[in-house]
């Protein structure tokens, strides 16, 4: 009968030392508790020089992503250039005021695809639902300024928000 006294009294402290062990010591291999964290970025605006006061044969479409941050926003352009005669030739058009200004819009709408292109590439999920207007900047306004938030009236434009896990 001692013999199985021990004998129980053996295996439980066995059990009670190594639940004990690894209950102060976990092993290495556990996963810690980690918080998911988000980046966020927006395409704020697409805009092209106003085609009144850009008379060149090259036109760019410009469009700015904003990545957000604590410290306020970091700003990227993504241009496009568009040759203007190349444009006139393809679609069969005129040189006047309305085909200047369908380039201009052209060459904005490419900005921006390539900038939402490049946000995916870069593994940005999109958030928002595209509503973006674009705009024509005059060139003069465009130089003064480093910041071309001053250039647009937000009434009526909203950002095209992205989002991505945070890399640690």
């Amino acid at each position: 009968m001692r013999k199985i006294l021990f004998l129980v009294f053996g295996f439980v402290f066995a059990l009670v030392a190594f639940f004990g062990y690894f209950s102060i010591f976990p092993s290495s291999s556990a996963q810690k508790a980690v918080r998911v964290q988000w980046e966020y970025a927006s395409i704020k605006s697409a805009y092209t020089l106003s085609p009144a006061y850009d008379k060149l044969n090259r036109i760019f479409g410009i469009a700015e992503i904003c990545y957000l941050q604590p410290s306020g926003c970091k700003r990227q352009e993504i241009k496009h250039e568009l040759d203007y005669g190349e444009f006139l030739q393809e679609r069969g058009l005129s040189e006047n005021f309305n085909s200047r200004k369908k380039a201009s819009l052209n060459a904005s709408e490419v900005s921006f695809q390539k900038a939402v292109a490049q946000l995916g590439n870069d593994g940005w999920e999109i958030i928002s639902e595209p509503n973006l207007n674009f705009e024509f900047v005059n060139i003069d306004e465009y130089n003064k300024y480093e910041n071309k938030s001053h250039l647009f009236e937000r009434e009526n434009t909203k950002g095209v928000y992205f989002k991505r896990l945070k890399t640690q």
